[in-house]
């Protein structure tokens, strides 16, 4: 018996130090692109990035990003404000979505917007989708309850 428990410790020593049970790590070494993958998405490192395949900078794409931003601080905002109605926060948040949608179109030429809409939807296709939570209720910008 204890021939067995010492063999059965050994081998847990061994494959502990072997390395993490079912880890796997990737490590090219290298910071991720800007704007290459995004949280809970597997980067593949055979595909180039859709927005610098079709010739967009990342310039543009950090700037397209800070609008992007900026807007949704704006809508946190507007939800906040308790002297507003709701129906005044949504006329004030699709406003705020109208002007990010012209500067955003402004940013990037409507010719390599399409071109990135087209990979982005060929990739989408091409990789399996995940399935959308079963409890997952849809909210609105104020985390209210969308409606279908």
């Amino acid at each position: 018996m204890q021939t067995f428990r010492a063999r059965w410790v050994g081998s847990l020593i061994l494959a502990s130090s072997i390395g993490g049970f079912g880890q796997v790590r990737v490590s090219s070494g290298q910071a991720p692109v800007a704007g290459q993958t995004r949280p809970g998405q597997v980067a593949h490192p055979h595909e180039e990035p859709c927005w610098k395949q079709v010739g967009i900078s990342s310039a543009a794409m950090e700037e397209q990003k800070s609008i992007q931003r900026e807007s949704r601080a704006q809508i946190e905002a507007v939800c906040q404000d308790s002297s507003l109605s709701e129906q005044q926060k949504k006329a004030k948040i699709h406003e705020i979505r109208q002007a990010e949608h012209e500067r955003l179109n402004g940013l990037i030429p409507a010719e390599q917007r399409e071109r990135l809409k087209q990979c982005q939807q060929a990739r989408a296709s091409s990789h399996p989708a995940t399935a959308p939570h079963p409890s997952s209720v849809h909210t609105g910008p104020c985390g209210e309850i969308a409606g279908p």
